[in-house]
């Protein structure tokens, strides 16, 4: 200029020719409008895929998400053991994928990606608990099971939906998104604490699967839910099940009236209730009955395991009324309920070795457990099995054509078990459908008719045999110890050695010889199972008439009090099932 001075200054800052603030009085920057420029990412994040606000919020993710991990890790040892490894391992992944996402987040690494990535474990995770909360996992432990909503869960699925939605908000990343550190780190402490809380209540002992496996249900500390989840799993066996035919409709009735587990084979509690124990009298009012006192005798006498005592119960029931034969069905499901797991023994499970060698017939009182089958193949290989073996039976009408085909009365008529007849030349440790070692007749007499089939297999030691008929469900007993001589068994077990060899026997060891009943017979079939040790048709009425009945235990005194018609068959898919269950 004319006076040789310089022009004023534009100050960047102030916009004001010729002055210039101070750089300590410059207006704070987060003053400024929002611009397009991305703001400077916090040390160790990738400017190009997060925001300081939205790392910051990361903080509050990890405790959601490393929470949620915690609950899934502390519960797989509950989950464990219970029949599949989909829970225990399930739970184990998706609780150590939430702990890796939550470390990152604490290291401030991944950005938006890993953002995405946590949004959809915890949606993911969310929804499988939802599906189970609604209609039940299609598989598992507790597939088809509807779970109910339980505190440790609840938190979990809290967690994890809270998970989601920050995860979302930090894939967006507003460009306004500020939210410091201090207050996701309260949270996420907050967050790790009810997580903590949770895991330590007596709610996570309350959520165990451990003892399911023997009521097949599922316990979440509530009777009302463990009567639903017993109802659904049998009522998903019996969707599926090809079996019922091959047993009368009188051996399902005396089952679930006794409450004898047939679908796990005396492993299912058959009889879980909300109801409480004042509920629940005895028989007939809980007054009883002088007749079902003389049952109720017979019964705790026949415990012996004496082969004689278990004969005389079949004689004192084949005697009862209707009215105190139910009476004795109430009073037997009661000492079941009280004495067993599913109301009777089993030989598959637990022990190799049969728990009643000596028990009487080769098993308690009424009807013996079932497993269910739900394997058409099976089921159609185990028809065509009893087939050949009926067809065996009913090959020798009478007890002169056993004799003719080279077999030997061994026993005289046995109430419940008949007379036995064995062909010892076959006697050995090998199973065959069509070569039954005894066969069995309503009387000692020549024109005795048949009843059924015993196989006898040779095998030391004191596990049962494991060949048979297809499936699980005929299992051997012995009896050690009888009184024999020269015509066959002359005494049961509890004779003495004295009393034996006064009557010319000796005691036998028999601990090698393994028996398993057939009541293959039309007309003879077993009220209390296929291959019960016993049949209460078997009574003295029919040995009385022995020789001048039709057969097919037309005799029997007490064939009227039950339904020998097939057991009624479910539904099963391309008609398969009429044949595999007997029917047809």
């Amino acid at each position: 200029m004319a006076d040789g001075r310089s022009p004023p200054t534009l100050d960047e800052t102030t916009g004001l020719r010729g002055f210039t603030m101070p750089a300590d009085q410059h207006e704070p920057a987060d003053q400024h409008e929002p611009t397009d420029q991305p703001a400077t990412a916090a040390p160790g994040i990738d400017a190009s895929t997060t925001t300081p606000g939205a790392a910051d919020l990361g903080l509050l993710l990890a405790g959601l998400v490393g929470g949620a991990g915690l609950i899934h890790l502390v519960m797989v040892p509950e989950h464990a053991g219970g029949g599949s490894w989909i829970d225990p391992v399930g739970f184990a992944v998706v609780g150590w994928l939430q702990i890796a996402v939550a470390v990152a987040l604490v290291l401030r690494r991944g950005g938006r990606p890993l953002a995405v990535a946590a949004a959809v474990l915890n949606a993911a995770a969310l929804g499988v608990w939802v599906w189970a909360r609604t209609v039940g996992l299609p598989f598992g432990a507790h597939a088809g099971i509807v779970e109910d909503v339980g505190l440790v869960d609840g938190v979990c699925a809290g967690l994890e939906a809270a998970a989601v939605v920050v995860a979302v908000v930090m894939a967006i990343e507003p460009r306004r998104l500020r939210v410091g550190v201090l207050v996701p780190s309260i949270a996420a402490v907050a967050v790790l604490g009810l997580a903590t809380v949770a895991i330590s209540s007596p709610a996570t002992a309350e959520h165990s699967h451990g003892s399911e496996s023997a009521a097949g249900g599922h316990d979440h500390s509530s009777a009302a839910s463990d009567v639903a989840a017993h109802d659904a799993q049998m009522a998903k066996i019996d969707g599926g099940r090809c079996d019922r035919g091959f047993n009368p409709e009188a051996y399902w009735s005396e089952a679930a009236a006794i409450g004898i587990d047939t679908y796990a084979g005396g492993a299912m509690t058959m009889s879980p209730t909300d109801s409480d124990v004042t509920d629940v009298v005895g028989a007939d009012d809980g007054r009883g009955s002088a007749g079902l006192d003389r049952l109720v005798a017979a019964t705790s006498i026949a415990d012996s395991g004496a082969e004689g005592d278990a004969a005389r119960l079949v004689v004192v029931l084949s005697d009862a009324t209707d009215e105190d034969y139910a009476s004795w069905r109430a009073w037997m499901a009661q000492r079941n309920a009280a004495t067993t797991t599913g109301g009777g023994h089993s030989h598959g499970s637990g022990s190799a070795a049969a728990p009643d060698d000596n028990g009487g017939h080769g098993g308690h009182a009424g009807p013996t457990p079932w497993k269910a089958m739900v394997d058409q193949e099976q089921c159609v290989a185990l028809a065509e099995e009893l087939k050949v073996a009926r067809d065996t039976a009913l090959s020798m009408p009478t007890a002169a054509d056993a004799t003719a085909n080279g077999y030997v009365r061994v026993t005289g008529y046995v109430p419940g078990i008949a007379a036995h007849y064995m062909k010892f030349s076959i006697v050995d440790g090998t199973f065959k459908v069509d070569e039954p070692e005894m066969v069995l007749y309503d009387g000692d007499g020549p024109e005795a008719r048949v009843v059924g089939l015993s196989y006898y297999l040779v095998q030391p030691g004191e596990a049962e045999p494991t060949q048979g008929f297809t499936g699980d469900n005929d299992h051997y007993h012995r009896h050690v110890g009888l009184c024999t001589g020269p015509g066959g068994v002359i005494g049961d077990s509890a004779t003495t050695e004295e009393e034996c060899a006064a009557r010319g026997g000796r005691k036998a060891n028999g601990s090698a010889g393994w028996m398993s009943h057939a009541w293959v017979v039309p007309g003879c079939e077993s009220p209390w199972g296929l291959f019960s040790g016993a049949s209460p048709l078997l009574d003295r009425a029919l040995a009385d008439a022995s020789g001048a009945n039709d057969g097919g235990c037309a005799a029997s005194g007490v064939r009227a009090r039950y339904d020998l018609r097939p057991g009624a068959r479910p539904v099963s898919p391309g008609g398969d099932g009429e044949r595999a269950d007997g029917g047809g």
